[in-house]
């Protein structure tokens, strides 16, 4: 049962050995003539030769270019100002982002801030709309968060402890380089944390307070299913190219929205993790893993049926014994034990977070709608929030 929707996915998707020597001749197509190159603070680039196949593809085809490091997880308003600022000065036209979520968002926020005279806060808060943007090139390397080809880009704001995000099609990356490879040398905790991150994107859409949804339900299953049974795999062999190659591309499908149009999404799970990574700077994933348990006990007497299919074919529970309730129940405590498979918490206790910041929490999430709630599945006000928020300080023990 679809509802009526719109998309429009314009990025171009350059994927396989050697994509990232593409880039330069890529954005000279689009009539790049100046390119910010932005990307975190690490020694891998210039150790693993990326940034100057990068420079090189860029100079290559005859395009001038700017560096900006200092990308940090939970990216980082304040550096997304002083991009914006360089853009402007040197007469930047496009932004290639080189990295994972964090480095991509921070180069769309870049981007949307350098092709207008706004503050690009005002976009984040709802005080303006997106209307255009500079072209932004993703040369990914940690596939997670599906930033190369979505409509969404996350900023810190630390000055005011809020975490929030932009989404508007025009904010999507106009190019998606994506070489496997990039990602074999990346090690277990972030590479745990990012199938947990493109799990997580899946199910905001697939769990709703509506019917079954024919193909989009069987194609997110599918998504599903593979970063189940891919993910501990790759977790023992982080060098994969095959394994790496799968979850690369399910990162992306999980977030491009292809799956999620046309039905109501839930994104509490999110709304929630995203309010822990802004009081307590906590890695993304780790924090969606330690309240996506509680969030699922919550609420999901609002439409056991779907919590029992998804047991079913994620992770093929098929006990005909066993009430709709109790498979529910089942897939809950199964999604958990993936969790774990990954190394990643199931509560709050196991990352030392505590009930102290929960009101604080509870102020910065954008709750909306008459009920002034968010969610789909269930409609949490703030009271639920916390409720979910205490189960998962209490889970674990």
């Amino acid at each position: 049962m679809l509802n009526d929707f719109e998309i429009q996915i314009a990025t171009k998707f350059i994927f396989g050995h050697g994509a990232e020597e593409r880039v330069g001749q890529a954005l000279r197509g689009l009539g790049a003539t100046t390119v910010l190159v932005h990307y975190d603070g690490g020694d891998y680039l210039e150790k693993s030769g990326l940034l100057d196949r990068v420079v090189g593809s860029l100079e290559g085809a005859g395009l001038r270019h700017l560096e900006l490091g200092g990308v940090q997880p939970n990216p980082r308003l304040e550096l997304v100002r002083e991009g914006i600022s360089l853009c402007r000065r040197e007469g930047v036209d496009a932004v290639v982002a080189i990295g994972g979520g964090s480095a991509i968002d921070s180069s769309k926020a870049i981007g949307l801030g350098a092709a207008t005279q706004r503050d690009v806060w005002d976009f984040f808060t709802g005080v303006a709309e997106p209307e255009r943007t500079l072209p932004v090139a993703a040369v990914l390397t940690c596939p997670a968060s599906g930033s190369e080809s979505s409509q969404v880009a996350v900023v810190n704001n630390e000055a005011e402890h809020a975490k929030l995000l932009v989404s508007h099609p025009v904010v999507r990356p106009a190019i998606a380089v994506m070489n496997p490879e990039l990602s074999l040398t990346l090690p277990a905790r972030p590479t745990a944390c990012g199938l947990a991150d493109m799990f997580c994107h899946v199910c905001e859409r697939y769990f709703t307070d509506d019917a079954d949804f024919g193909i989009l339900d069987a194609m997110s299953e599918g998504v599903l299913r593979t970063i189940v049974n891919v993910g501990p795999r790759l977790m023992e062999n982080l060098d994969s190219y095959e394994l790496r190659s799968e979850i690369m591309w399910a990162a992306t499908v999980a977030q491009n929205n292809s799956i999620g149009m046309g039905r109501n999404q839930d994104w509490a799970t999110h709304a929630l993790s995203n309010e822990l990574s802004a009081q307590y700077d906590i890695a993304h994933g780790a924090t969606i893993t330690a309240v996506m348990g509680s969030w699922m006990r919550y609420v999901y007497r609002s439409n056991p049926r779907r919590f029992a299919r998804f047991a079913r074919e994620v992770f093929g529970l098929r006990n005909e014994e066993m009430s709709v309730e109790g498979l529910a129940l089942s897939g809950i405590e199964a999604t958990e034990d993936f969790f774990r498979s990954l190394g990643m918490p199931v509560s709050l206790a196991e990352l030392g977070v505590d009930g102290e910041r929960v009101d604080a929490m509870l102020d910065a999430i954008e709750y909306f709608g008459e009920d002034h709630a968010i969610g789909s599945v269930r409609r949490l006000t703030r009271e639920d929030c916390r409720a979910i928020f205490e189960m998962a300080i209490e889970a674990e023990r």
